[in-house]
């Protein structure tokens, strides 16, 4: 029973002394701009795959890459997507991938 007492002391004392140094920290306010738009630059995205699947991404940002991993989280390829505007073409072979820019993030079933 004395273990658990000096567990719950640890906890509560580490849980007072994170906010005593926390309350001088700047936070941002809003994170986002007055228009409701987020502040950085995104753009939909049209994936097309083998010519037979079209996927669409939003929130993609403008620069960066479009990466492309196996279910097993393997890196398959990634591409620029400064050269693709509004669409983007990938030649891949059957299986299932996930395609993530950014924050944002696809599973895909390629057939």
């Amino acid at each position: 029973m004395g273990k658990f007492k000096y567990i719950l002391f640890l906890i509560l004392f580490t849980g007072i002394s994170f906010q005593a140094n926390s309350k001088g920290a700047d936070f941002p306010v809003n994170g986002f701009s007055i228009t409701g738009q987020p502040l950085d630059n995104t753009t939909t995205l049209e994936v097309n795959i083998n010519n037979t699947t079209k996927i669409k991404m939003e929130n993609v940002p403008t620069s960066g890459y479009l990466e492309v991993y196996s279910i097993l989280g393997v890196k398959v390829t990634s591409i620029n997507l400064k050269t693709c505007v509004g669409s983007c073409y990938l030649d891949l072979p059957k299986g299932l991938y996930i395609l993530k820019a950014g924050k944002s993030a696809q599973k895909v079933i390629v057939r």
